[in-house]
């Protein structure tokens, strides 16, 4: 098969699939089922169809080298940069709802990770979740902070990062903010928060 007539059908079966989505998408809300089960599996095994493309893509691109694979990935809006006691990283969408699944954030979150050799490891530190969302969204799409993909993701983060995500070495900040478009960032601090400090504060 020529690469044309590769690319046309692949741009073929993308256009039928995500119009065949979309409908059924449409037919569900129009029919009072945004939160029904049946459109809750329909989003879950779009992620799960976006997870296996993600992985062939990289199966066959496994010849590439670290720093071409970190490049694509930077593309896609996953970054992780480290400046001096302070880790930054970034992923390229907000956190979902609790059960929606994670593999689709935390597979490609692992994949960035595992292309350096070392990472600064801290033993007590801070993690503060910033969730950012862009575009058109307002004040009343902003969801609580209560979702296990956070977890998921600190999960992911310990691997690399942390001695332990407990409570005793690890203090866990989520925050919101309106931004020019969604995303989360992450960063990693040295250190805990001033629990005396705060103590004080809550009960004078």
């Amino acid at each position: 098969m020529y690469k044309t007539d590769y690319e046309r059908s692949l741009d073929q079966a993308s256009i039928l699939l995500i119009q065949t989505l979309t409908d059924k998408v449409k037919k569900l809300m129009s029919d009072g089922e945004q939160n029904g089960d049946i459109l809750h599996e329909l989003v879950k095994r779009t992620q799960q169809l976006a997870v296996e493309g993600r992985l062939l893509y990289g199966r066959c691109k496994e010849t590439d080298s670290k720093d071409e694979a970190k490049a694509r990935l930077w593309e896609l809006g996953y970054r992780c940069e480290q400046e001096g006691s302070c880790v930054r990283i970034e992923l390229p969408l907000l956190l979902p709802k609790r059960g929606t699944g994670a593999s689709f954030i935390t597979e490609p979150l692992h994949d960035m990770l595992s292309l350096e050799d070392s990472y600064k490891r801290f033993k007590d530190c801070t993690v503060v979740f910033r969730h950012i969302y862009g575009g058109e969204k307002k004040i009343a799409d902003i969801r609580d902070h209560d979702n296990i993909e956070s977890r998921a993701v600190l999960n992911v983060i310990e691997r690399y990062f942390l001695t332990s995500d407990s409570g005793y070495y690890c203090t866990n900040i989520q925050t919101t903010e309106l931004g020019r478009s969604s995303k989360t960032i992450i960063h990693l601090l040295s250190g805990r928060p001033d629990i005396h400090a705060l103590r004080k504060a809550v009960t004078g």
